[in-house]
């Protein structure tokens, strides 16, 4: 399957959604990556969260996971205090936690889950724990918040 990528802001909540769909080669990996730091500069290295739906994205050759564990790495360098990760294939999600894992910045701050409700819940919850006082500021560095599609979804 053709790989795409959807990556939008919701400031008020302080949550970048991601939307990944296919096999990834290394060269849409990168555009991925690029686009994901150039919309979570915004927060300017202030907590936020992010909703990583990955239903339908396949597991990545070693070249491209590296490409995605220096991703997490920038995400978590920058600001990220919980990240709600739902995925539908156990390889894809596997790689993923251990590409997590591999990041020594801070203990695991990822959630599987099952849905997006699922996945509303738990980053409602840890908004209410995590960001008090934030949630409903909208972050005020880095370029506007903005919708990015990699093709269409």
């Amino acid at each position: 399957m053709k790989p795409r990528f959807e990556i939008s802001d919701a400031g008020e909540e302080r949550t970048i959604r991601v939307r990944m769909i296919g096999q990834f080669d290394l060269r849409t990996m990168n555009e991925f990556a690029r686009e994901y730091r150039r919309v979570s500069r915004v927060y300017a290295g202030t907590p936020h969260m992010v909703l990583a739906d990955m239903r339908g994205s396949q597991p990545a050759s070693p070249e491209v996971a590296l490409v995605l564990g220096e991703t997490i790495e920038f995400s978590r360098q920058n600001g990220v205090v919980c990240c709600a990760h739902l995925s539908d294939d156990t390889v894809q999600r596997l790689q993923a936690a251990r590409l997590a894992r591999q990041i020594a910045i801070s203990s695991d701050i990822t959630f599987d889950v099952v849905s997006l409700e699922e996945a509303e819940r738990v980053l409602a919850e840890k908004r209410q724990q995590l960001l008090p006082g934030l949630v409903g500021a909208k972050p005020t560095g880095g370029p506007t918040p903005d919708t990015k599609q990699r093709d269409t979804l």
